[in-house]
């Protein structure tokens, strides 16, 4: 019979790594330093100043505003960023493209292209459930997205959803009554596709 040796008894962690254990006292003395601080940096901010600035955090903890607005990136900055984005895109620079519009989803979360380009960009990777998600989140914003339906449309075909991909489809051709958006001449040519498929099937 094998002696069996007792197990050595894991340590105990209590607090992650780099902190300490604190008490109350030091906590309340931690945080008076911390005000003390924070006064002494804002003594020479003029009142409305920091007025305004505790009305836009609180802006943007009611969801009036977005984290572009709280750290003040304008319209023109995010165009930019953007546009770098979309370059990137072109030449076929995915991770490139996926790191910009990542961040400029988070800046300004209720842009609907912001949402649509992540979904194309993560679709052309063939990440197809988060395109989808990305896809959908666009269209929640903005109904007549005739990219984001074409696009979502298609992906749910590929994986032989076709009632779902037929109701995309459907989406974007209303959209485009005049048959003048070439997003929406691909979901007619998709359309007629599924048409035949199902014929088959």
């Amino acid at each position: 019979m094998v002696d069996k040796k007792p197990r050595e008894k894991k340590k105990k962690i209590d607090m992650p790594i780099g902190l300490s254990p604190m008490s109350r006292e030091e906590a309340d003395a931690a945080m008076a330093d911390f005000f003390t601080e924070l006064e002494g940096r804002l003594k020479n901010v003029p009142p409305e100043e920091i007025e305004k600035g505790g009305r836009k955090i609180k802006d943007y903890i009611d969801g009036k505003i977005g984290w572009a607005e709280l750290f003040n990136f304008t319209p023109q900055m995010l165009y930019q960023m953007a546009e770098f984005g979309y370059t990137q895109f072109k030449v076929g620079r995915y991770q490139d493209a996926e790191r910009i519009f990542k961040v400029l989803t988070v800046l300004d979360w209720n842009n609907h292209y912001y949402h649509s380009m992540m979904g194309t960009i993560l679709q052309r990777q063939k990440r197809y459930g988060e395109a989808i998600a990305e896809y959908s989140q666009a269209i929640e914003l903005f109904a007549q997205d005739v990219v984001s339906h074409t696009n979502r449309g298609e992906i749910f075909m590929l994986h032989g959803l076709l009632d779902e991909a037929e109701a995309d489809l459907k989406r974007a051709v209303e959209a485009d009554p005049k048959g003048e958006n070439r997003w929406a001449n691909r979901a007619r040519m998709l359309l007629s596709q599924l048409e035949k498929r199902r014929k088959k099937g």
